[in-house]
């Protein structure tokens, strides 16, 4: 069952932040994450602002990534957790 995390940034320093994201993308593909991916928000309450969505395979794959993540300080960000329904 696949796991999506999304974490929603308000900046107004999107480059400075797609820097980030870079490097983060880097780092959370390597330690198992099937993608990770910045968007922004164009319309309605959250426009101007950034959405980081990372999407993982099963919670073991979403555990370890986590786990490689939290040892380093520079990505400690809250986050919110959406577990996909099977239809």
């Amino acid at each position: 069952m696949p796991i999506v995390q999304f974490t929603r940034f308000k900046t107004d320093k999107s480059d400075e932040m797609a820097k980030i994201v870079r490097r983060a993308k880097t780092i959370f593909e390597k330690d198992g994450a099937e993608f990770l991916r910045l968007s922004s928000f164009h319309s309605g309450h959250w426009a101007g602002e950034l959405l980081v969505t990372t999407r993982y395979s099963s919670w073991e794959v979403y555990g370890k990534v986590q786990e490689a993540v939290a040892k380093d300080p520079e990505f400690a960000q809250g986050r919110n957790i959406a577990v996909s329904i099977d239809l």
